[in-house]
């Protein structure tokens, strides 16, 4: 299969206004990721994985209990593990275009939840995109590439930082030859459970 990229990292928060000031007050340009009720914002870089500041998934957790234990359980419990984590980093989504989804979904043999759909952003873009979310939890999720790069061009945060360098994924030993076939992304360390996850930047700097 052609390999999918690192697409984004997620950082749950529990507040996402005081989150956006606080990245803002880092030097970040941060924008919400709808203009009416958001409940996630972006960090993007020019080229690369980008952030995404994660409130919330908007799942009741009763319907995430109920469907955590029906077919399709690995994505509720996803879900319910990041609306009830603690803030920091959370979760990874490999990205590729819509061939490289089919190849990474059926590398997966199809196990899990597959979702259309889009958002306009704040400057007033459609973005469609598909998601498939494993039903194994301990793997990263799977989404194409959005219909309209919202990454910017040529930029650079106001702090100096212009990409994401490397991240590291914390995954069981036995399941890391699937991650490294859905992807050979050189920025993506896979390291023992336990071990934090973290993002380094094209500074040196490390959240």
């Amino acid at each position: 299969m052609t390999p999918m990229e690192l697409g984004h990292v997620l950082y749950k928060v529990k507040d996402l206004d005081a989150a956006v000031v606080d990245f803002r007050n880092r030097g970040f340009a941060v924008e919400y990721g709808t203009v009416k009720r958001p409940y996630n914002a972006l960090i993007y870089f020019s080229h690369g994985p980008y952030l995404e500041l994660l409130a919330r998934t908007g799942m009741p957790p009763l319907l995430g209990r109920l469907l955590s234990l029906g077919p399709r359980g690995g994505a509720a419990r996803r879900f319910l593990s990041w609306d009830r984590g603690p803030e920091g980093l959370c979760g990874l989504c490999l990205e590729g275009d819509n061939s490289e989804l089919e190849e990474g979904m059926a590398l997966l043999n199809g196990k899990g939840l597959r979702i259309k759909t889009k958002r306009v952003d704040p400057r007033g873009r459609e973005l469609r995109y598909e998601v498939f979310f494993p039903h194994d939890v301990d793997l990263p999720f799977l989404m194409s590439h959005f219909s309209t790069d919202p990454r910017p061009q040529g930029f650079t945060h106001p702090n100096g930082i212009g990409s994401i360098t490397h991240v590291a994924y914390s995954i069981p030993e036995r399941k890391r030859d699937t991650v490294l076939r859905l992807s050979e992304d050189d920025r993506l360390e896979l390291v023992e459970p336990g071990q934090a996850m973290t993002v380094t930047f094209d500074d040196g700097s490390v959240l």
